[in-house]
């Protein structure tokens, strides 16, 4: 579950009673650009792209050592081995996903575009099985018809793996179409016995503890059973003496994102994809959307005081040594040209016609000089953007990646105007403190 299954996220699914969690897609060449970190502060191990302070894989030391599945996107035996490596001795299992739809995976050769290859499967399965110390396994969807279906599973079951994972729907329907409890069902009965069956894909019929045993039951029974939307819905699913109510769950995701330091993003996209389900919540839903700190959500939620007394600072600090430690910033300032500062866009600080990106254009336009160019990319799957300004021969960009381009790019405008001696906030209310700048610079 791309940008659900962070880890307080996974803690919570396990605190309700989950026996094992899977990390979210984590595509293998992003991985293998990590730094490993030990984190003191939280005892986390942090996975860590250079020139990024936020982490790309967080695994706590001690609860998930021997309960978390780091889920790879792979189309090369080799590279998802590189990527393997690189957590094996932190975590419980690698599974390679071979069952994602979205354009993103099968246009990288990765996910269901798998599926139409059993040798890819075979060779990139082997490579891990083979040169792991921990358990492999693997998520497929269903093929057209059972005796495909029964094809690929036996191949899969040669290589040695742990586990496979069937959703029961194939690549092109989606989750209003029927789950396939039929074809699990078969596979269950006819797949080797030494490859444990985990079905999945049912989400839609399970709203309590006792359903999950049910869909169990009607697939196979099968070994086991993976929930992601239901779980996302609400992951006191788990909860063998039932669900609790949302605002209850929300609060305690809350809590574990304070005491393990999550962003902003994830916590509004997680409760988005809680709230969003409900028909009677709009109002607080709304609410919910507009918020643009993590204080604003935390007092939405009767939680301000929790969070003005958890230790911000000190997780700051940790930040910025982190970073110090990963890149040094003079030197990347000087080898690349580029200003990186700590910025972030809050729009209820600036009007509708006075944001770090207009008031730039002011600048430009008094001081008659040429308009930034601003170079935005996508980092994929995670649909997260990082801007770099290029303005009077410097490049300038804020130290960490954003939900949207605008907000990208924003923040970097930000970070501009700050290297420039203009300060955004004060230059919102007119183009007098502009020129007022303008003025000041020219003398010097």
């Amino acid at each position: 579950m791309v940008r659900i299954s962070s880890l307080p996220f996974r803690l919570l699914a396990l605190e309700y009673g989950a026996d094992v969690v899977f990390s979210e897609e984590l595509i293998d060449y992003r991985l293998i650009q990590c730094v490993r970190i030990e984190n003191d502060l939280l005892n986390t191990i942090d996975f860590v792209v250079p020139g990024e302070d936020r982490p790309m894989l967080q695994i706590h030391k001690n609860q998930e050592k021997d309960r978390l599945i780091v889920q790879l996107g792979t189309a090369d035996g080799q590279r998802a081995l590189n990527a393997a490596r690189l957590v094996e001795n932190d975590v419980a299992g690698i599974d390679i996903n071979m069952g994602c739809p979205k354009k993103f995976s099968i246009q990288g050769g990765m996910g269901s575009a798998l599926l139409d290859h059993p040798d890819k499967v075979k060779q990139i399965l082997e490579t891990l099985v083979n040169n792991l110390s921990i358990p492999v396994s693997c998520k497929i969807r269903c093929l057209p018809t059972i005796e495909a279906t029964l094809s690929l599973i036996r191949i899969i079951a040669t290589t040695g793996v742990h586990a496979i994972t069937i959703h029961g729907r194939t690549r092109d329907e989606r989750n209003n179409d029927q789950c396939r409890e039929t074809f699990i069902q078969t596979i269950v009965q006819q797949c080797p016995s030494n490859v444990v069956i985990i079905a999945n894909g049912g989400s839609t019929n399970i709203s309590s503890y006792s359903d999950i045993e049910k869909f169990r039951s009607r697939c196979g029974p099968a070994h086991g059973v993976m929930l992601c939307q239901a779980a996302m819905w609400n992951p006191s699913i788990f909860r063998s003496n039932g669900l609790l109510p949302l605002q209850d769950v929300a609060k305690r995701f809350l809590q574990i994102s304070l005491e393990y330091d999550n962003m902003l993003p994830n916590i509004k996209y997680v409760l988005q994809r809680m709230y969003g389900v409900l028909d009677n919540e709009d109002q607080f839903y709304e609410k919910m959307l507009s918020t643009e700190t993590e204080g604003q959500i935390y007092a939405l939620f009767n939680m301000k005081n929790e969070y003005e007394q958890s230790p911000i600072e000190e997780r700051q600090l940790w930040r910025d040594k982190l970073r110090n430690r990963l890149v040094n910033i003079s030197n990347k300032q000087s080898e690349n040209n580029i200003i990186e500062k700590s910025a972030k866009f809050i729009r209820s600080e600036y009007t509708s016609t006075m944001t770090p990106k207009s008031i730039l254009n002011a600048y430009c336009i008094q001081a008659h000089i040429d308009k930034p160019v601003y170079h935005t990319e996508e980092l994929k799957p995670q649909r997260i953007f990082r801007s770099v300004i290029d303005f009077k021969g410097q490049h300038y960009s804020t130290t960490t990646w954003e939900k949207s381009k605008q907000l990208a790019e924003q923040g970097s405008a930000i970070v501009c105007l700050q290297s420039i001696g203009i300060d955004p906030i004060r230059a919102k209310y007119g183009i007098n403190y502009i020129k007022a700048c303008l003025s000041t610079e020219n003398k010097l």
